[in-house]
């Protein structure tokens, strides 16, 4: 199992996630093992399905602090797409990260 962290969304009008800025993680030194690299909601949701752990990233003074884990949810029409696992938390949601940009 991998961790992969999340630092950039990209997200369409309604405020879906389209794409991510991310690459993996060692949790035990918080550094990055891979470069990060621009992919698509659809990888990021093969790697939660595969039981890779997806972590979001939120702006701080001189970095980023690390949230809440994506997870895969249904939408209308049989798709899905990405949230945050958990309790709602005003100041760290998927629209209170860095963004891609369109």
């Amino acid at each position: 199992m991998s961790v992969f962290a999340v630092s950039k969304v990209r997200l369409d009008p309604t405020g879906t996630v389209t794409d991510v800025l991310w690459g993996v993680v060692d949790t035990k030194s918080n550094h990055w093992v891979s470069p990060e690299v621009v992919t698509t909601t659809r990888e990021v949701l093969e790697a939660i399905d595969k039981g890779d752990q997806v972590v979001a990233l939120f702006p701080a003074t001189g970095g980023y602090l690390p949230g809440r884990q994506f997870v895969a949810v249904g939408q209308a029409g049989g798709t899905q797409s990405l949230a945050l696992d958990g309790p709602a938390d005003p100041a760290r949601e998927i629209r209170d990260m860095d963004r891609l940009a369109p």
